[in-house]
């Protein structure tokens, strides 16, 4: 249930309905993430997402998802401990968020909100990696065309 609810929030904080409501105002989205005892560690995930394309006309997005948790899991858990020991050693202390790329609901200090966006969390990430290597950021900024 938690995964669930945790899925339902990311939606609207990356689209900002609020913001943009001609866009998103009538976004529609359901989560369910189904347990069957038979399968044991295997689950189902299923999204849809009802949306809007040109003149109004509606369309869904719909994935199904089906997935063993512990093989899904291991490679981000050995990522994590790299990344951890990483920052350990880099001296960084306290909440990671640049490693919340790897997480449902990540964690960030009290002034900031939680970015679910995996295409900021991924370049947060390429970008701290950067920054302890010494190396220059990216920034998509196109200005090495004009040096």
């Amino acid at each position: 249930k938690t995964k669930e609810e945790s899925k339902l929030g990311v939606l609207e904080h990356i689209l900002q309905p609020q913001l943009y409501p001609e866009l998103y105002g009538k976004m529609c989205h359901k989560v369910r993430i189904n347990y069957y005892p038979p399968r044991g560690d295997n689950k189902e995930g299923w999204d849809n997402i009802d949306i809007f394309g040109w003149l109004d006309y509606p369309m869904q997005i719909k994935v199904d998802f089906l997935c063993r948790d512990s093989i899904l899991a291991a490679p981000i858990v050995l990522d994590l401990v790299l990344f951890l020991d990483l920052a350990q050693r880099a001296g960084l202390r306290g909440i990671q968020e640049w490693l919340s790329f790897y997480f449902k609901s990540p964690m960030c200090a009290p002034q900031l909100y939680p970015e679910h966006d995996l295409f900021i969390q991924s370049m947060k990430l390429k970008n701290t990696l950067r920054w302890m290597m010494g190396e220059e950021l990216i920034t998509h900024l196109g200005s090495e065309y004009y040096d």
